[in-house]
């Protein structure tokens, strides 16, 4: 039994990277809903929109280069969560990405 068909039938959680549609319709075909888009500095916001197109319910993690000037776009595009790595160790964003949080001030 190939190692992704083993996780699905043990229940254990699955977050495939996809950097393209047709690895996003191989994760829907497993009844996948949530995806890693990455990297998605090089995909881009643009990316995002494209893609929840043709698949609606599709939820996105955006990660992969993202850091304050970009995460809120990554968002405003329909990106469900972002992963903010090496902005999390930069002292002069890190009191900011608290505005990126819902019900923060921004």
């Amino acid at each position: 039994m190939p190692p992704l068909d083993a996780r699905l039938q043990a229940g254990l959680p699955h977050l495939p990277g996809v950097s393209t549609p047709t690895e996003v319709g191989r994760a829907r075909r497993r009844g996948l809903h949530l995806v890693k888009a990455f990297p998605a500095s090089s995909l881009g916001p643009s990316w995002i929109r494209a893609v929840r197109a043709p698949f609606p319910h599709l939820r996105v993690v955006a990660t992969g280069g993202l850091d304050l000037r970009n995460a809120s776009a990554f968002l405003e595009a329909g990106a469900r969560v972002v992963a903010l790595g090496s902005a999390l160790g930069d002292p002069a964003q890190l009191d900011r990405l608290v505005g990126l949080l819902p019900g923060e001030p921004g």
